[in-house]
């Protein structure tokens, strides 16, 4: 629907949407998402796990936004348990449709059984301290953004789990955002499509999304799933995901040579030493991308039982030019044929090779960084634009659907110090961004 964006006229929205939600609301709502355990399982051997807590998660945020909804809004549980609204438009012209992300799933990087979130009302501006001697300290990087926010409602873990604000405050303002806009009649609107999605923090937001359930490419796409209160990204990493298979044999190594000795563990280890330093990740900052070789590990038989002669490395290829990522493959590639020469009994193979997340930036809609910053500063967050060393739900789909997506915009979501026992946020944030998004869907609308 791109060619409606030059000729949709100008809708005046009320300057401030009456609101319903207040910040009991919004708060009782996010106590409730996090506590369900819905933390994805990034060990487990499937293409697609799913684990019984991210099924609640679904089954919670699909009954609430039927209650809110009624028969206004067309609201799917996939098979798979992602969490698909979609809001039909109040206006009679034909304007761009707006399609925001947000993930269901909480990291598997920290704890996250029997989370116990602790409610800080009145932030005095000091430290917070948790279970276990942990301290939120508003003189750290993890709780340096507490300083601006004095006398408002702060939530944290006990500090022994996460909190799981990575992304339930995305969910909890996108579920926000549809109470107002139904309980808001006046406010005009545009297609606004919602996908809360599975597997994002282990890298497998796109792998069961239906583009069949929305049935268009949408003309902007928002990934509310950001850390940072005074930025959106543009662009991200490209990414790669490889993983290479060494198998060896079992012989006497005092007999090695005659007996054709395949030595696996070397030829590993020799694969992960061909990749110059200078590539690893700490050394690359900016806009350099990084060579990973994260993991070295065994093959399970059938019985779980670890098999003595293979290995398994697994490898992260980041990078932001396409000639870089192009050079990074043929390294790789190269590296692997110097080791086959080098331990030529050896059988040594590539097993994956998977594009995880590609670079918003080249079709990134030239007019949203605009409309961006006006919904944020009209909503009291201003925000400025960066590139992001990370990937982002936005980033997968478009890997993965090309045609049907444009790059989108990953906005601030009010998560802090994600994956990790002292994640934080705050309520009347997360207020403040559901009016970031009813301003961006005026903006869009108005385009």
């Amino acid at each position: 629907m791109l060619a409606a964006i030059s000729v949709a006229c100008a809708y005046a929205n009320p300057s401030l949407i009456t609101r319903k939600v207040g910040s009991e609301q919004m708060l009782n709502r996010f106590l409730s998402y996090v506590t369900i355990e819905s933390q994805s399982d990034d060990e487990s051997p499937l293409p697609f796990p799913m684990t019984e807590g991210q099924k609640q998660m679904a089954q919670y945020v699909y009954d609430e936004v039927r209650l809110i909804a009624g028969d206004d809004v067309k609201v799917t549980l996939s098979d798979d348990y992602y969490v698909y609204i979609d809001i039909r438009p109040n206006v009679k012209k034909d304007v761009p449709s707006i399609l925001f992300l947000g993930h269901l799933d909480v990291t598997p990087e920290a704890p996250g059984k029997g989370i116990r979130p602790l409610v800080h009302r009145n932030y005095d501006g000091g430290k917070i301290v948790l279970t276990g001697n942990q301290v939120l300290d508003p003189n750290q990087p993890k709780g340096a953004h507490l300083k601006d926010l004095i006398g408002k409602t702060i939530v944290t873990s006990d500090g022994t789990t996460l909190l799981g604000a990575d992304d339930k405050t995305g969910c909890a303002i996108l579920v926000t955002l549809v109470e107002e806009i139904i309980n808001n009649p006046e406010f005009k609107h545009g297609r606004v499509m919602i996908c809360l999605s599975q597997n994002e923090d282990i890298g497998l937001a796109a792998e069961r999304y239906d583009p069949s359930v929305f049935n268009c490419r949408p003309d902007v796409v928002i990934d509310m799933d950001g850390d940072t209160h005074d930025k959106y990204s543009v662009g991200n990493f490209s990414a790669i995901g490889q993983a290479y298979y060494f198998k060896g044999n079992n012989v006497h190594a005092s007999h090695g040579k005659e007996l054709k000795y395949a030595d696996a563990l070397t030829a590993a280890a020799t694969f992960i030493s061909l990749i110059p330093v200078e590539m690893n990740p700490a050394n690359r900052d900016g806009d350099e991308g990084y060579i990973h070789c994260f993991t070295l590990y065994q093959p399970k038989d059938e019985n779980g039982k670890e098999i003595s002669t293979e290995w398994i490395v697994k490898a992260r290829l980041r990078f932001f030019d396409p000639a870089e990522g192009r050079y990074q493959q043929q390294l790789m590639t190269d590296n692997m044929a110097k080791v086959q020469q080098l331990f030529p009994h050896v059988e040594v193979s590539k097993i994956e090779d998977r594009m995880q997340y590609e670079n918003v930036k080249y079709s990134l809609p030239h007019f949203l960084p605009a409309m961006i910053e006006k919904a944020a500063a009209e909503a009291g967050m201003p925000m400025t634009s960066r590139m992001e060393r990370a990937g982002t739900t936005s980033a997968m789909m478009l890997a993965k659907y090309t045609d049907l997506m444009p790059g989108g915009s990953g906005v601030y979501s009010g998560q802090q110090a994600e994956h990790s026992t002292l994640e934080w946020c705050c309520i009347e944030e997360l207020l403040a961004l559901v009016n970031f998004a009813e301003n961006l869907i005026t903006e869009v609308m108005n385009k």
